[in-house]
């Protein structure tokens, strides 16, 4: 009996070292591939970031969703291709700007591609800043965009109606011809990486400015990203009846709104993601209001609830530093 208790308590600790280890291997499917190896990389704010050998999501590139500077939510995330080619989305606060530029700058200083989802200042703070600032010695070959007239975002947003025009004089800095106003169905190719831009920004009188986010498809190594921006559920609904299915499955979703009141489930299930980005810092992931988890207004906890239910295989979240995928 003694023995047989040994034995016992030796398969119980090789499972628990099994689901530990399944807890921490993740996967994800790739078209055309059975199953794709993810090398990806949890690293704390500021690191070098080096391209690994053996990758194969996105052969030879990375997406890097870069952390917050000072516990916020915010969405910076940039994309890489095996010729170097950089394109950056949006790019976080203000003060993220400096952690964002030594990450340019450790992939040559150029970026061949700066997308806008709209402009608040979570979101474009850091373009601003580093638009304004020269001596920084980052060359910025193209930005895209497209912006409602300034009269719309001081009805709408009059408190935030300022940043709109400090972006625009910022933009005003770059030569005329390096500035690209998109509408839906462009599809922009920079080097090996192909975005499709999948809406006009919605003018809508609630949440408006969160709603007029413009959702872009990017495609590196046939591997699809979808960026949705601040959507929130107005925004997604109208995404969800004037788009293609085909446009909208992607493998890839960056989380809306940073995972809390974006757009709503069906639209997630529209896409079908096997991996989800997580823009939010560990407060909003866990909807921790000060009180504990679920403490709080958000709705974080729901959608990560989604998330688990429709079969996503892995996410990333900026609360545990820069996430990189090879």
């Amino acid at each position: 009996m003694k023995e047989f208790n040994i034995w016992k308590k030796m398969a119980a600790c090789l499972l628990f070292l099994n689901i530990v280890f399944s807890a921490f291997h993740m996967q994800t499917v790739s078209p055309g591939q059975a199953e794709a190896d993810l090398s990806a990389k949890a690293m704390g704010f500021g690191p070098s970031i080096a391209m690994g050998p053996g990758a194969k999501v996105f052969g030879g590139g990375s997406l890097s969703l870069l952390a917050d500077y000072d516990n916020r939510q915010m969405l910076s995330m940039v994309l890489q291709d095996k010729q170097g080619n950089v394109v950056v989305i949006d790019g976080g606060w203000d003060i993220d700007a400096e952690h964002l530029t030594d990450v340019i700058h450790q992939k040559g200083g150029k970026v061949a591609a700066w997308y806008i989802t709209h402009p608040h200042s979570d979101h474009v703070g850091a373009l601003v800043q580093i638009l304004n600032n020269p001596d920084n010695k980052i060359t910025i070959d193209h930005v895209y965009y497209n912006l409602a007239d300034q009269s719309w975002y001081e009805k709408v947003e009059p408190s935030r109606a300022n940043l709109v025009t400090q972006l625009r004089d910022a933009l005003a800095t770059l030569p005329a011809d390096r500035l690209h106003v998109v509408k839906k169905g462009d599809e922009i190719k920079t080097g090996l990486i192909t975005a499709k831009v999948l809406n006009d920004p919605y003018l809508l009188d609630v949440t408006s400015v969160n709603n007029s986010s413009v959702a872009y498809k990017f495609f590196l190594n046939n591997v699809s990203v979808l960026v949705l921006g601040d959507m929130g559920p107005e925004a997604g609904e109208i995404l969800l009846a004037q788009t293609s299915a085909a446009d909208l499955k992607s493998d890839i979703v960056q989380m809306s709104h940073h995972g809390q009141y974006g757009v709503n489930r069906n639209v997630y299930e529209a896409i079908a993601p096997k991996i989800a980005l997580w823009p939010c810092p560990l407060w909003l992931w866990n909807n921790d209001g000060g009180a504990g988890i679920g403490s709080g207004d958000w709705k974080t906890l729901e959608t990560r609830q989604w998330m688990d239910e429709l079969g996503v295989k892995a996410n990333y979240s900026i609360k545990d530093g820069d996430q990189i995928i090879y």
